[in-house]
């Protein structure tokens, strides 16, 4: 929200009213900040930089090569390369959480001494999240409820291994650590939805209530603690490999790594060691990234060690360098490529693609599989980039007519 003096001013231009979203997350506003660096002043944070729209974008186009391409199976001495080289695309998830907690965290801490700072938050929070998540969620659990509207072999077809109820509540994901399995595909992607409002159910608290040193030992302490409970949970609970993936405390991790770095951004003394010592900041950027091209060599998936003990604190790490690497550089390259619209525009369409991109490639599949009268692998990169074109055509439409007004009603609420 930026600093005291803007902290409380009404939003009133549309620009400042549409607020894209991570995962429905509002994005506190950026703009520019050539002018600031020769000062190497604090950038006014509540202003926008287009750029993390880019990578926002790129956070959900990892998540749907992910499903339409990359997760394919296949003995092809020609295809096994290319496969393998986007392996590790299922991190745009962890992608979305430290970008998470680095525009949550921004907006809890420029916010932290306003009278309103609990009310807007949740009341904007409420308005981002809950209509297209019920509604998403509301079309695929409808034969599910417990009124048999729908009997018959449609009624009987997948059945619901979750409740309901734990969708409704935003806890699926401790149900599928107890299951060991995401139970309705369709609504597999729910589980990062559900690790991130419960996110926001505590990090509030601890922002508004702790002084910046306290702030940055609990994050500190929440990024050692999560590696290690992986670890436990390996040995010790059933579905260990699956919890540590889909548990809330094991990817607090990611979540507080964003956080810190909305925190270290902030002092000028930060601040001014980020773009005076960028070489430091790229040499863990490559250090960081050969560990990255070595699971990618080594073809560790999400659900097995050692990926789900340290691996994933080693991509949230890396994922934060490259997110202070933008908001620290100058503008140049780097900042005019992820500024592109196109890129830009598909990270304004994440929330709704990540919410409905699973059942519309398995669709598409579904289709090419009987219209063609193929087989499942045949039908799978067809079906996934029939299925891609759909969610980007639908989370259009929802962006333009129901995301962003209900965006412009939730920002009426000022801090």
């Amino acid at each position: 929200m930026g600093p005291a003096s803007q902290t409380h001013k009404p939003v009133t231009s549309t620009a400042e009213r549409e607020t894209p979203s991570i995962q429905g997350v509002e994005r506190p506003r950026h703009e520019d900040l050539a002018a600031q660096f020769s000062h190497y002043a604090v950038p006014v944070w509540s202003r926008r930089i287009p750029a993390l729209d880019g990578l926002r974008g790129i956070a959900i186009l990892m998540v749907l090569m992910r499903h339409s391409i990359f997760g394919m199976e296949t003995k092809s001495k020609v295809l096994l390369p290319i496969l393998t080289a986007g392996q590790l695309t299922w991190s745009g998830v962890d992608l979305f959480f430290v970008l998470s907690g680095f525009l949550i965290g921004g907006i809890l801490l420029d916010a932290k001494d306003s009278p309103r700072y609990f009310k807007t938050f949740y009341i904007r929070r409420a308005y981002r999240i809950f209509p297209l998540y019920f509604l998403v969620t509301g079309l695929f659990l409808f034969r599910h409820l417990p009124f048999h509207i729908l009997p018959g072999p449609l009624g009987d077809h997948s059945p619901l291994s979750i409740p309901w109820l734990a969708y409704l509540t935003l806890t699926q994901n401790w149900w599928m650590a107890h299951l060991g399995w995401f139970g309705l595909f369709a609504m597999a992607p729910t589980w990062s939805l559900a690790v991130e409002e419960q996110f926001y159910l505590t990090i509030p608290f601890v922002v508004r209530n702790l002084n910046r040193r306290q702030l940055v030992a609990v994050l500190v302490s929440m990024i050692i603690a999560a590696p290690l409970l992986r670890c436990l949970l390996q040995y010790h609970f059933p579905h260990g490999d699956f919890s540590s993936y889909v548990l809330t405390p094991c990817r607090a991790d990611a979540l507080c790594l964003g956080v810190l770095a909305a925190v270290l951004v902030r002092s000028p003394a930060i601040w001014h060691w980020l773009i005076t010592r960028r070489m430091w900041l790229r040499g863990g950027l490559v250090i960081l990234l050969t560990g990255v091209v070595y699971m990618t060599w080594q073809k560790w998936d999400e659900f097995r060690p050692p990926m789900n003990t340290f691996g994933f604190s080693w991509l949230a790490l890396f994922y934060t360098l490259c997110l202070l690497a933008v908001v620290s550089t100058a503008p140049g390259v780097l900042r005019r490529a992820l500024s592109v619209q196109p890129l830009m525009g598909l990270g304004s369409l994440a929330y709704c693609a990540y919410l409905t991109h699973v059942p519309l490639i398995m669709a598409g599949r579904r289709i090419f599989a009987t219209i063609l009268k193929v087989s499942d692998t045949a039908s799978w990169l067809p079906g996934g980039m029939l299925g891609i074109a759909s969610t980007l055509v639908i989370a259009s439409i929802s962006w333009r007519f129901f995301e962003r007004p209900l965006l412009r009603l939730g920002h009426k609420h000022t801090y």
